[in-house]
């Protein structure tokens, strides 16, 4: 991983997968709708004053939508917070990438 970079895409891991399930209601909120599948398929890492997750998810047979999720530093607390979130139409079918930050669902980020 480069020192600010986001790291290669990996497959989900079982952590990834937790973060997308906390996450999930987030995301559904976001997107006015509740999604019959919610499947990471891959991420990347960014190590910032805190990390950057990159996910790639799967929400039908075609779809995929992308979320930047931002985790505070443990000695922050360690909360998560959706940061990101690309529908398929914004690119959500294509590779996973780094994107900026645009969304603030909770005033303590």
């Amino acid at each position: 991983m480069l020192c600010g970079g986001a790291s290669n895409a990996k497959p989900a891991d079982n952590e990834v997968k937790q973060l997308c399930d906390e996450m999930r209601p987030a995301c559904e909120e976001h997107a006015s709708k509740k999604f019959d599948v919610f499947e990471p398929v891959e991420y990347k890492q960014q190590v910032v004053a805190g990390m950057n997750y990159y996910v790639k998810v799967r929400i039908d047979n075609e779809n995929h939508i992308h979320i930047r999720v931002y985790q505070k530093l443990p000695c922050y607390g360690g909360s998560k917070h959706l940061h990101g979130f690309k529908h398929p139409h914004e690119g959500g079918n294509g590779p996973i990438e780094a994107f900026e930050a645009h969304l603030n669902l909770d005033d303590e980020c």
